[in-house]
């Protein structure tokens, strides 16, 4: 199956191009014959003073304007084909290299660097010979070609057509939605750093807020940023902040020492000592409360007269309560705590 290009055979291509070729030259040699008769018409003057300016305001442009509607062209146009004759001596032009490519190499200043570059063209990346088209033409005098090739002229395109602020923001919000372009983007110091200065106050929370959803991460940038005594204060007036923070601290000296009791070979050691401290804490917490109630009581027993009864029960609870601290006593001393039928029986209240 023969190679098509666009809808055509390669071989019905190359007959369309052999026929265009014929009339861009022809174009060509018109495009010159009208630059060389406007130039006839009027050649061209010295540059400089205002004698010459004047000359061109109300001499040559007012008779070239005359030509240029006689033939139904524009005076621009007309301006342009007597510039590119001008520059470009029947002598020194080109067959096969059209008008347009002519126009653009004329601005080259110095005629022998001009007459050098045409007789040797670049070559084309596409096809990889060398020729000259108006994007290359543009290129070597300087200028940006019309389709850009390279990744710098796409770039100098696009500031082009983002020299407009609303333009700009709409392109860098729309390519930024692409994950590759952005890490490329952010890895830039000087963006990231105005991208950074440019954010709100919101806009930074929503930002690390999206950074920190990792646990570690996160715990790692609150205790670098808890360091500085300014946000240190502002989070201890945050009452949920702060009641988090006390709430952890207790946590974690639980957890520290429950680790503490399971892993350390002193553990046991330490344990007795609780269970012991915790004890002598209850019994001092019991004898304190009764030598204080004792202290209130006592005081309101004088002058004061005691029935029978009364004063049975009282003689019975002070014989059972001295009862109990000689037992506790005994223990104390003697490591026994074992209750003799005597004691239980007082005890008991019997």
């Amino acid at each position: 199956m023969p190679t098509k290009i666009g809808q055509v055979t390669q071989q019905r291509y190359d007959e369309i191009i052999a026929g265009d070729r014929q009339l861009v030259a022809q174009m060509g040699r018109a495009q010159f014959t009208i630059g060389d008769h406007a130039l006839e018409t009027e050649p061209m003057r010295p540059q400089g003073g205002s004698t010459a300016r004047a000359d061109e305001l109300f001499g040559v442009n007012t008779s070239l304007q005359i030509y240029a509607d006689d033939i139904g062209l524009s005076l621009s146009t007309v301006l342009n084909y007597r510039f590119t004759a001008h520059r470009w001596p029947a002598d020194q032009r080109r067959e096969g290299i059209s008008h347009k490519v002519h126009t653009i190499l004329a601005s080259i200043p110095d005629a022998a660097e001009r007459f050098e570059a045409i007789d040797h063209p670049p070559v084309n990346d596409l096809t990889g010979l060398r020729c000259w088209t108006t994007n290359l033409a543009k290129k070597h005098v300087g200028r940006r070609p019309d389709r850009p090739g390279t990744v710098q002229e796409k770039v100098e395109r696009i500031h082009d057509l983002a020299a407009d602020e609303e333009v700009a923001v709409q392109v860098t919000t729309d390519v930024l939605r692409r994950p590759a372009v952005v890490a490329k983007v952010l890895a830039d110091t000087t963006t990231r750093q105005a991208v950074n200065q440019a954010q709100t106050t919101e806009h930074r929370t929503e930002v690390m807020h999206s950074l920190v959803q990792d646990d570690a991460v996160a715990a790692k940038v609150a205790s670098d940023v808890l360091r500085r005594p300014e946000v240190a204060a502002r989070v201890a007036a945050d009452d949920t902040a702060r009641h988090m923070v006390n709430r952890a601290q207790a946590d974690r000296s639980r957890q520290q020492a429950d680790a503490f009791r399971r892993e350390s070979p002193v553990a046991p050691t330490i344990r007795q000592i609780e269970r012991t401290e915790e004890f002598v804490d209850l019994l001092g917490v019991a004898f304190h409360r009764f030598v204080r109630e004792a202290g209130k009581a006592v005081p309101k027993m004088r002058d004061r007269s005691w029935s029978g009864d009364e004063r049975e029960v009282l003689l019975s609870n002070i014989a059972r309560t001295r009862a109990t601290l000689d037992w506790i006593e005994t223990a104390v001393e003697t490591g026994q705590v074992d209750m003799d039928e005597e004691l239980a029986r007082i005890l008991r209240g019997e």
